[in-house]
């Protein structure tokens, strides 16, 4: 219970319960008599999907800010620098650029969003799509699989590639799309014009004048491009749609479409029947694509002409043929590959299909083409070896049309994979894939830099190891980079200093800085994903040399690959699995917090460092609280089979021998002491409240009955000198018991619409009070003496049951901390409005706990910290 006065912050005596989350049910409580702060007993088993709390608490009259004294794991790293959530998918890809002068990341998960972010300010600047389903089509959208940021004459933009071959750029600045890169079929003479063919997203195929760079003829949905009578034509074929020809020089149609039945075999031979209003259907000979009679009655002259039909073999269902003069150059099917080109048609002016860039007088050129439909030739680097700005970007210059008029414009080597965002961005992602028809294959992830003037390759193995060398058909240079326990994904490379690094990411969730002198890996592995680590880019960052990570959890992180010498990987080790409950005792005179994880241990920090004051107890929790049994701290916990353990705090030795609590399962507990002796109060799933002895494990009352469903929340005050429980229910009540005798005491407490999540007890202008927590998006305030509601709250959302904690200030303020997502939110019970600006966490938030001196415990992912209100 927390007291709340004017002038006075003394709190209560009675201990701190906890609750823990669904399926990992590990409690937090504090210590009988030993707490400066008593905090509830709290959380729900959620059979619907977790909801998040009070999402719109943004101001306070008197605004302030909270911050973390301490953490650890990852989050005590001091090379880690910031967490930007905002994907729903794995983020799968990123790349650094520089805006305005600003350094933004853009990461593109694999949903094809992007988002672009501003390092310096840590806040989304921009949300794009660059791939949108199609809305004709039950076809999913194409997946994101590069992605590369580059200057082209000044302008910042992205380029990003997908699984359907389309490269669309995207302009940092505007937000907008910029065009995209066209797969280039090379350069025609179209009655005397020069004229580039290239085909853009969803099979368009454009003709551009080479001399003025606008598109002369668009085609939808291009087949195929050949020559027909001394003509360039191209065959399209939009889906449910007619294929047609058409003239590339007049972008008119060349013949007639027809509509067409069958095909069907007749004696041998393949023919098909096409039909027009008012005429007898004529009959094609699809094997020497000619008119083989006017009528399909001539061919049946024998016999019945309504049952030589209907015997008519058929091979396959066509939709349509064209006809030119009189032959057949095309035949279209009503399935979904592209139709058939025969005749005099010959298909492949320019074989082998398009090309990703194009060559000009030996230099590689990529077609560039903008939203408003113009045409661009960009040199491309002649290697990966190329430079690269500071900040990691391509510097590419747009050519002059008129260099490129007269000129041999042809594809480059049909055997050459272009990928076109290594080329650009001098390192592979190997989440990059080629696509071989049907078929993706994965690449090694590579860099390509030059450390002291030798042009090298970083490459990354199946196996974790880095291999360096000269040229990439060279012997391995030196000893291999070993440390990565599974696939490299990325490789990048900075200069810091007169030193080259290497930063490497993995499958086994680690990102890796290596010294590329030395081959030695730079202190421990960056920690902190809880996912596989998809890609890495490098940049500057307020003269900062940071990395910025991809993962597989939806984040994107910064890392300093430069901190002061000596401090790399200075980690607090902790849980190795989400730490599930949290409390605050007092343990050998020292204020302590004590966490429960799902890694099956109990761990015992210091309050005021984070050091681990004694080896971790094992011990698979459900439900936790801590009490003194015989002047001894010790933790009770809750087994999976609903037993209830004791051990002590100091060496883990078992007190009592475990004894069956009766529940189901254990949901909730807390700790108070009743005539002198210490008592453990348990909530189960059998909708009953189990009051127990602690020197002996024997029930001290007959269990607590009157709820009509689950019992999600249980925590103890002290009402008119008697000490009392209060608990909370799926049956959406708070009821309030007398202890000594087992009885409920007045009617239950009633306002909340959905499930009691959690319960918190406290003092509020000298009234002891109750503060609960639904699902119903409320938390409301108790006056447990009158059994009237103060004031509720409305959330925007009702978060996960087990992250509610009360602590009181230092002035005397009474304040809720609440767990959103990765989001601590604070609120002021006494004024009843925000209690500052929200404290975010890399990981979610699943448990916390009332923490003596204003401050509150947090368990967030596998890691554990205290927050204090710094003004």
């Amino acid at each position: 219970m927390i007291t709340a006065r004017p002038g006075d912050a003394r709190p209560c005596r009675i201990c701190t319960p906890t609750r823990a989350r669904p399926r990992h049910h590990a409690e937090r409580s504090a210590l009988r008599g030993s707490l400066s702060v008593r905090s509830h007993s709290f959380g729900a088993m959620m059979e619907e999907s977790d909801y998040a709390v009070s999402r719109e608490v943004t101001s306070s009259q008197e605004p302030a800010s909270w911050r973390a004294d301490w953490t650890c794991g990852s989050a005590s790293d001091p090379r880690f620098l910031r967490s930007f959530r905002g994907h729903d998918t794995p983020v799968v890809t990123v790349a650094t650029a520089v805006v305005d002068g600003r350094p933004v990341v853009v990461s593109a998960s694999r949903d094809a969003t992007m988002c672009v972010w501003d390092l310096a300010a840590g806040e989304r600047l921009h949300t794009l799509t660059a791939a949108l389903p199609d809305p004709k089509s039950s076809s999913l959208p194409p997946e994101l699989v590069g992605l590369a940021t580059v200057v082209v004459d000044g302008q910042p933009l992205v380029l990003t590639c997908l699984t359907d071959r389309t490269a669309r750029l995207w302009d940092l600045e505007t937000e907008r799309s910029a065009g995209e890169l066209a797969l280039g079929l090379g350069r025609l003479v179209l009655d005397g014009r020069h004229v580039v063919l290239a085909v853009q997203a969803n099979r368009t195929l454009g003709v551009w004048d080479l001399a003025t760079g606008i598109r002369l003829g668009v085609f939808p949905w291009m087949v195929d491009v050949g020559a027909l009578d001394g003509r360039e034509v191209v065959v399209t074929c939009p889906p449910g749609g007619p294929a047609q020809v058409w003239d590339l020089a007049t972008g008119r149609e060349v013949g007639e479409c027809l509509r067409a039945e069958g095909p069907w075999t007749l004696e041998g031979r393949d023919i098909a029947v096409t039909k027009e209003e008012g005429q007898a259907g004529r009959v094609w000979d699809l094997d020497r694509h000619v008119l083989l009679a006017a009528d399909l009655r001539e061919l049946l002259a024998d016999a019945e002409y309504d049952h030589a039909v209907s015997a008519l073999a058929a091979v396959d269902t066509l939709s349509t043929l064209t006809v030119v003069d009189g032959r057949v150059v095309v035949l279209d099917s009503h399935y979904d590959r592209p139709p058939e080109i025969v005749g005099d048609l010959a298909p492949g002016v320019f074989p082998d299909g398009p090309s990703a860039t194009l060559v000009l007088e030996e230099r590689s050129v990529a077609v560039a083409v903008g939203v408003d439909h113009t045409l661009r030739l960009w040199d491309l680097p002649t290697s990966p070896m190329d430079p690269t700005g500071p900040d990691g970007t391509r510097s590419i210059r747009s050519l002059p049309l008129e260099a490129a008029a007269g000129k041999e414009l042809i594809k480059s080597d049909p055997g050459d994979l272009v990928d076109l965002s290594g080329l650009l961005s001098a390192r592979v992602n190997s989440q990059l894939t080629d696509v071989s028809g049907w078929e993706m294959r994965a690449r090694p992830a590579s860099r390509s830099l030059v450390p002291e003037d030798t042009p090298v390759s970083l490459i990354g193995g199946p196996d974790g190891l880095i291999t360096t060398r000269h040229t990439l058909d060279s012997p391995p240079a030196g000893n291999a980079l070993a440390g990565h326990i599974d696939r490299v994904w990325a490789i990048d490379s900075v200069t810091v200093g007169t030193r080259s690094l290497a930063v490497t990411t993995s499958r086994d969730r680690t990102v890796r800085v290596w010294d590329l002198a030395t081959g030695e890996q730079e202190g421990e592995p960056l920690a902190g994903h809880t996912g596989q680590v998809w890609d890495v880019a490098t940049t500057v960052v307020d003269g900062r040399h940071v990395a910025v990570t991809a993962g597989e959890d939806h984040t994107v992180r910064t890392w300093d690959l430069a901190p002061a010498r000596g401090d790399f990987g200075r980690l607090r080790a902790g849980h190795t699995e989400s730490v599930l409950a949290a409390t605050t005792a007092v343990f050998d005179g020292v204020p302590v917090v004590v966490t429960a994880g799902a890694d099956h241990t109990v761990r015992i920090w210091d309050l005021a460092n984070g050091a681990q004051t004694s080896d971790s107890l094992s011990a698979e929790v459900f439900a936790m609280t801590t009490a003194v049994v015989g002047g001894r701290a010790v933790v009770v916990t809750a087994a999976p089979d609903a037993t209830l353990h004791m051990g002590e705090l100091a060496t883990g030795r078992t007190i009592l021998r475990p004894f069956p609590s009766g529940h189901g399962r254990v949901l909730a507990m807390a700790s108070v002491t009743l005539d002198g002796l210490p008592v453990a109060l348990t909530a189960g799933s059998d909708r009953v409240v189990g009051v127990w002895d602690l020197t002996t494990g024997r029930p001290l009352v007959a269990p607590l009955t009157g709820h009509s469903s689950r019992i999600t929340a249980v925590a103890t005050a002290v009402l008119d000198g008697r000490p009392v429980a209060v608990t909370g229910s799926w049956d959406k009540t708070v009821r309030l018991w007398d202890l000594a005798t087992g009885r409920q005491l007045g009617e239950p407490l009633t306002g909340h619409t959905d499930w009691v999540t959690a319960v918190v007890t406290a003092t509020l202008g000298g009234a002891p009070i109750a503060i609960s927590k639904g699902r119903d998006r409320t938390i409301r305030l108790w006056n447990l003496s009158t059994g009237q509601q103060i004031r509720h709250t409305q959330a925007a959302e009702s978060g996960s049951g087990n992250t509610l904690a009360v602590s009181v200030m230092a002035d005397g303020r009474l304040v809720a901390a609440l767990g959103d997502d990765r989001t601590v939110r604070f609120l002021d019970l006494t004024a009843g409005c925000p209690a500052g600006t929200d404290h975010l966490l890399p990981f979610p938030v699943h448990s916390l706990a009332a923490a003596p001196g204003g401050r509150f415990a947090v368990g967030f992912g596998c890691e554990v910290g205290v927050l204090s209100r710094a003004s």
